[in-house]
């Protein structure tokens, strides 16, 4: 196994800079910085510099749409 692939186990994915997350979510930088930095998006800072992880994206879209569809199921009630 090589070093990337054993990094990319321990920590749940490839670690990506907040340009590649806007660029997954469709969104733009600005956005997806004030997510990382309110803690909406889980990320962390390396000097200065925010990081987070392909898992850490895919995991919010989901959650996201999980809770905007327990949303559209209640107010269709």
């Amino acid at each position: 196994m090589n070093k990337e692939t054993e990094n990319q186990r321990q920590t749940g994915g490839r670690i990506i800079t907040l340009h590649e997350a806007a660029v997954m979510l469709h969104a733009s930088y600005s956005t997806v910085l004030r997510m990382a930095a309110s803690g909406e998006l889980p990320a962390f800072r390396m000097r200065n510099a925010w990081r987070t992880s392909d898992v850490a994206i895919r995991e919010f879209v989901k959650k996201s749409m999980q809770e905007q569809q327990a949303f559209s199921r209640s107010v269709e009630v």
